[in-house]
């Protein structure tokens, strides 16, 4: 279909391993159980080189007929469907599979990962958990003992060799499809998620390479008020400098064995990341890392009455309690906080974090004061942190003027910690994360030959645009996300270094938008479109076809759009239901992930006036 519409790049979200508890939320593609395992549910059983058992065929034939009448995927049954007719295949041919000379060849080529992973499904599967710290063996990784899964004396050797050659399967029809592709001049570009899962084969095997204590999101942004948790750890990018990055460098080697150009999610993460206590639940209580924090003595040269009390616990008195809790302030304040009886309150010490407050719910469920008690629990001024030196150092908490606690401050101290808050945030940092950046980016990057693009949107440093200027990577320019203090980005703005789209996997599609904000809208329909009057109530088809060409129309080096948005062009092919079209709401965490496209490829490619008018603004868009 690329090739019938002239397009010449394909992009593909995160394709590893999510396999954690056989479940919906395995479905999230950033959360990789293995930074090199691809993933099971894109194994195509049909294609595997062996058949199925003649016995299971029909069943087979049904469960495949009946998911595909689904509009979203059944992420549940589809994973369980695959793992009993793939191991049904296994068990059949097991004694062909095992002489098989390529497939041995496969995993020595591989076995530095390989083994590992497959010793990870193989317990994850026997104690019904990823997380090894629950295991009641080999908690702690020694290769020594691992070895053994793929001896054939070992209990575990079949279930280690099924994992296994279903990574050799998902390779071998991988680089089929990628070889088919470039056969026809298209490019691939995959994407690199910026973490790894908590409860993967990495954190299992290599713990000193990541902060375990610690987890990894984003501040407050355009998708959410408070923040965004992904639970990842953080790097420990000390322990990765040593030996020169071998991590990084080995990840991007097999990356390369399948694609041309890859997409760095959430590239910020070099530079810097926003890190939250295991203590916190919502982004809201992070802060920068590494960052140049606030010390004791720089309150005092700017005058601040530091009280580590007052500025680093939840700030709490009587008319916080009625405003947050009205008539039920009396029994929230006795079950979980104190009373100092002064007009001020604490929370109690098995209340006294977001964690143990969602603790405590998951027993006793009150979703209207588990919210109000955790939105509390932030109501502070600053973090503080232990750094590994053993000094205490602060954090200004985001959006720091918007907490009630600020708001009880007198007017000239509001003033003395806002002017901090601002140099924490907006001035202060960017050297730092300059050099940080600069010292992992080249050499990393170095070990590829694929066009690196990043995600660069959220909160972005001046610090971001210059080193990927110098360093070549590719910027993301999404219109509804502009960086600048603007309602939307002008794709004729960009440069030649830019990857420009009308939309993302974590925003609304285009359709959706259009309802979102009328009065931004009608501004954009006015202002961006150049059309008169009021903007009609849907998103129509030759208005979506304006914006896909205006993305096309400019210097950038690739406009690549979601498929939604082609299809949004077609009044036939739009999906009639426009809320079954979008992928990801990062602010609902964990989030299901079951987008469908509703045509089939093949109904797809008969659309020959549809193809040839998206091939037709291709051909021109090159030529201007």
């Amino acid at each position: 279909w690329a090739k019938e519409t002239q397009l010449s790049i394909l992009q593909i979200l995160p394709i590893n391993d999510t396999t954690a508890n056989y479940s919906w939320t395995d479905s999230y593609p950033y959360a990789a159980i293995s930074v090199y395992a691809l993933h099971p549910q894109y194994l195509s059983i049909s294609q595997l080189e062996y058949s199925l058992p003649r016995d299971l065929v029909e069943e087979y034939n049904s469960q495949k007929d009946e998911l595909n009448a689904l509009s979203l995927i059944d992420y549940e049954k589809m994973i369980s469907g695959k793992w009993k007719f793939v191991k049904a295949v296994f068990e059949e041919h097991q004694n062909e599979i095992l002489k098989d000379r390529n497939f041995k060849k496969f995993i020595k080529d591989n076995e530095e990962w390989l083994v590992p992973y497959s010793a990870f499904c193989v317990l994850r599967d026997k104690y019904n958990t990823p997380n090894f710290n629950d295991w009641k063996t080999h908690k702690k990784y020694i290769a020594g003992k691992i070895a053994p899964f793929f001896s054939s004396s070992s209990k575990d050797f079949e279930a280690s060799m099924l994992h296994a050659w279903v990574q050799y399967q998902l390779h071998l029809q991988l680089k089929e499809a990628i070889d088919y592709t470039h056969g026809l001049g298209i490019s691939v570009k995959g994407d690199l998620p910026i973490g790894i899962y908590r409860y993967s084969v990495e954190a299992w095997t290599e713990p000193e390479l990541f902060g375990m204590d610690f987890q990894a999101g984003a501040p407050p942004d355009q998708f959410t008020d408070l923040g965004q948790n992904w639970e990842f750890p953080t790097y420990n990018w000390e322990a990765m400098k040593e030996d020169g990055y071998r991590w990084w460098k080995n990840r991007f080697k097999a990356l390369e064995q399948y694609f041309d150009a890859m997409r760095i999610d959430h590239i910020l993460g070099f530079f810097r990341i926003w890190r939250m206590p295991m203590s916190a639940t919502q982004g809201i209580l992070g802060y920068f890392y590494p960052a140049v924090p606030v010390r004791t003595e720089e309150f005092y040269h700017r005058h601040i009455p530091f009280d580590e009390y007052r500025y680093c616990q939840p700030f709490i008195n009587d008319q916080i309690l009625w405003d947050f809790f009205g008539d039920e302030r009396d029994a929230i304040q006795h079950q979980f906080m104190n009373n100092h009886f002064n007009g001020t309150y604490s929370f109690k010490e098995e209340f006294d974090s977001q964690r143990k407050l969602v603790d405590y719910f998951k027993e006793n469920p009150h979703p209207w004061a588990e919210n109000q008690l955790i939105s509390l629990a932030a109501n502070v001024l600053f973090l503080k942190e232990e750094t590994e030196n053993g000094e205490t150092v602060y954090h200004p908490r985001f959006n720091i003027d918007k907490t009630s606690s600020f708001q009880y401050l007198a007017d000239w101290e509001q003033r003395a910690i806002y002017d901090l808050y601002v140099d924490y945030f907006f001035k202060r940092q960017d050297g730092l994360w300059y050099q940080k950046a600069m010292e992992k980016l080249p050499m990393i990057l170095n070990a590829t030959d694929m066009l690196i693009c990043g995600e660069d949107l959220g909160l972005v440093p001046d610090s971001v645009p210059v080193v990927m200027d110098q360093l070549a990577i590719t910027a993301l320019k999404v219109q509804r996300m502009p960086s600048d203090d603007i309602p939307w980005y002008n794709p004729k703005d960009a440069g030649y270094m830019n990857v420009v789209t009308a939309s993302s996997h974590d925003s609304s599609t285009l359709r959706q938008w259009w309802h979102e904000d009328r009065n931004l809208t009608q501004q954009y329909y006015n202002q961006q479109l150049g059309q008169q009057g009021g903007a009609p109530e849907q998103l129509e088809s030759h208005l979506a076809e304006m914006i896909m060409k205006q993305h096309l129309y400019n210097d950038a080096m690739l406009a690549i759009f979601p498929i939604q948005e082609f299809l949004a062009t077609d009044n036939e092919l739009a999906n009639p239901n426009i809320d079954e079209e979008r992928i990801n709401n990062p602010a609902v965490f964990p989030h299901y992930w079951r987008y469908r496209m509703h045509l089939n490829l093949e109904s797809l490619m008969s659309k020959e006036d549809f193809n040839q008018k998206i091939a037709g603004w291709v051909t021109d868009s090159n030529r201007a």
